[in-house]
């Protein structure tokens, strides 16, 4: 099982989290994922705060460099590295 954490606090909402949170279940749902990868929320992982860009962990690991935008691409290698 593949973990997927997304900051669900005020900075990264504001940046773009909730919309990566609907985007990675989009990739979840195009992949088959559904029983591999559990999506959770969190609260400030600081990663804004470090310019990290959007606060994203999978399996623990700490994204850098995140954004609403590449997103998508970011998450769908992260977890299917983690997969294999």
């Amino acid at each position: 099982m593949v973990n997927v954490e997304i900051c669900i606090g005020s900075a990264c909402y504001v940046k773009g989290s909730s919309q990566v949170v609907q985007t990675l279940n989009e990739l979840i749902k195009e992949n088959g994922w559904e029983d591999e990868v559990a999506v959770k929320g969190s609260f400030c992982m600081k990663a804004c705060q470090n310019h990290l860009g959007l606060g994203i962990r999978v399996n623990g690991k700490q994204l850098e460099q995140v954004t609403a935008e590449n997103a998508k691409e970011v998450l769908k290698k992260e977890i299917t590295e983690a997969l294999s």
